[in-house]
């Protein structure tokens, strides 16, 4: 038999006025406990302390949070609070002050009772949790305040809803009278309503109270646009059973997209744009869709307003020094080449099991990220894609080895200046870069001496050509036709991919350095695609042009290394 402890009812009383959030009642008991040297019951206390602290999840189950004052933490599972503790919530339920206390308690008791008991405690939460709306709009914090009070409605409603209880339909008027009321105050907050509205919309036999609150509501908050997007979809799921109703609500989704982004400029402009393309094209609305894209492909890059940010990185002599001395040891123009092809792979990131200590990202690493094609302009948004950990290492390194690796190759150039037709014979593989193919490899190496920037435009498909030759004595790259598709060969992008899964190839370890170079969109620098589709706005710096010559010389130098072995065997 619990006896409700008088001095504790009173703290709890005290905790509870103008309270708005129930964790600033757990922490008021607390700060009372310690204030009043031993004179509540410390149970009593520590009890409504963790009842207090069980908040809703969004499958509105009670989820505790409660650590408590003792060495063992309170449970978080409903399930697993004592039958004492039961008691104890039920007795100050009945005689709290505040509703609010009560309903949350009773709201407790519902759930972990069964039988004739559930019921009674189930509408004693409904009838406190209306009550209570007018007590947290009397609050001190009126904005909490007002927002309390819309979730104690919808929880009475939720509640009554769940037995059927004829109290549903009162706490729907009230519910649409609260949420005109808001309206009426001229605030341009929309979280009540949004709050008391979303239940109503979610369920079709409440879409007639619903309607004139969303009409208004789109109206009301058409100053924010995305705000007034989300009260015109709650129109358009609630007139689902008027076709036309719905395409003119579709239509003004669109129009308030396309309306705000005239207000705005730069990236913000292109996402607003992205957004009501995004909504026409879900929607069916094929003639505003293609308007809105063609004003999208409007948009220049000084309409983004984008910068380039630059900044220097300064490496150390030492460096230059031996990567000079290196080269300048070289027998002849072949072993200088071959010395080049030797430089170390720049450092990948450590491979990571899913369920190990390094494979544990932090959450923003997870989360769905946009990038702009400026070519478009259009966001790429990359769906649920985690960023790969050590990427931007991986880039730095990349970019450090492609200053070290041209500055070889000038060393090479100043002690050697060799003809096209040195260098025609130095590259001539018959295999993977006959002698029509190697001559053009020359010359762009002679460009590349020269400064001159088509160097790398020449260069690319020439590394393309020489991966694919020396892959297909060791994999099919060839793809056969299958339905309605055709037959093909494997691309750069795939080229790479395969010889990085066969660590047993030559060349493999440059395998994904070159990936990032050539063909990650995301991350690298991408030079085979923005010159094969002449995406480009500035040319690859000298360096990248360093390192797409480079992934030929180590392609070339797998090639002679499988054709070696081949014949030994």
């Amino acid at each position: 038999m619990i006896v409700i402890d008088s001095a504790t009812l009173d703290a709890l009383n005290a905790a509870s006025q103008g309270f708005v959030f129930y964790s600033d009642i757990s922490d008021r008991l607390g700060a009372a406990t310690r204030g009043t040297g031993g004179e509540l019951d410390e149970e009593h206390v520590e009890t409504l302390r963790a009842g207090f602290l069980f908040y809703l999840s969004p499958d509105d189950t009670f989820v505790g949070a409660y650590v408590g004052a003792g060495s063992q933490r309170w449970p978080r599972d409903l399930s697993e609070i004592s039958g004492r503790a039961v008691e104890i919530w039920a007795e100050y339920a009945a005689e709290a002050d505040h509703p609010g206390v009560r309903g949350h308690l009773h709201d407790l008791l519902h759930a972990v009772s069964a039988g004739r008991p559930k019921i009674e405690h189930l509408r004693a939460a409904v009838d406190s949790y209306v009550e209570s709306a007018d007590w947290f709009e009397a609050a001190p914090q009126v904005s909490g305040g007002n927002l309390y009070a819309a979730k104690s409605l919808v929880r009475a409603f939720k509640l009554a809803l769940s037995v059927n209880l004829p109290a549903a339909a009162d706490i729907v008027a009230t519910m649409v009278c609260r949420a005109n009321a808001e309206m009426d105050k001229g605030d341009e907050r929309p979280g009540v309503v949004g709050t008391l509205l979303d239940p109503l919309v979610a369920r079709s036999k409440w879409h007639a109270h619903a309607l004139p609150v969303a009409e208004r509501a789109a109206e009301h908050y058409r100053r924010d646009p995305h705000v007034r997007v989300s009260f015109l979809r709650n129109l358009a799921a609630v007139t689902k059973g008027d076709p036309g109703g719905v395409e003119r609500t579709n239509r003004s989704i669109a129009a308030t997209y396309t309306d705000a982004a005239e207000g705005l400029t730069g990236v913000a402009k292109l996402m607003m744009l992205t957004d009501a393309a995004v909504h026409a094209r879900d929607k069916g609305l094929s003639d505003l869709h293609t308007d809105i894209r063609m004003k999208q492909q409007a948009l220049t890059r000084e309409d983004l307003e984008l910068q380039k940010i630059r900044f220097d990185v300064s490496m150390p002599e030492e460096l230059f020094d031996a990567a000079s001395a290196y080269i300048g040891e070289a027998k002849d123009l072949e072993d200088a080449l071959r010395r080049i092809v030797g430089h170390p792979v720049p450092p990948q990131p450590e491979s990571t099991d899913e369920g190990g200590e390094k494979g544990l990202q932090p959450s923003f690493l997870r989360l769905d990220t946009n990038r702009i094609n400026t070519a478009g302009p259009v966001l790429v948004h990359n769906v649920g894609q985690q960023e790969v950990p050590g990427q931007d290492q991986r880039v730095i390194g990349l970019e450090l080895t492609g200053v070290l690796i041209s500055y070889q190759l000038d060393v090479l150039w100043e002690r050697f200046e060799p003809s096209v037709r040195d260098m025609t014979t130095a590259l001539t593989d018959p295999v993977v870069l006959p002698a029509e193919r190697a001559r053009l490899l020359a010359r762009a190496f002679r460009l590349y001496w020269e400064y001159d920037e088509i160097a790398v435009f020449v260069a690319v498909p020439l590394v393309e050509g020489i991966l694919r030759r020396y892959l297909e004595q060791h994999i099919p790259v060839i793809h056969l036709a299958k339905g309605e598709s055709t037959g093909g060969v494997g691309l750069l992008g795939g080229l790479l991919r395969s010889l990085a899964d066969r660590p047993d190839l030559a060349g493999s370890a440059w395998a994904r350095s070159f990936l990032l170079l050539l063909v990650e969109p995301a991350a690298g620098p991408n030079v085979r695609n923005i010159i094969a589709h002449d995406l480009w706005e500035s040319l690859p710096p000298r360096h990248q042009t360093a390192m797409v010559l480079l992934a030929a010389l180590v392609f070339l130098r797998a090639a002679s290394a499988g054709s070696t072995s081949k014949a030994e065997g």
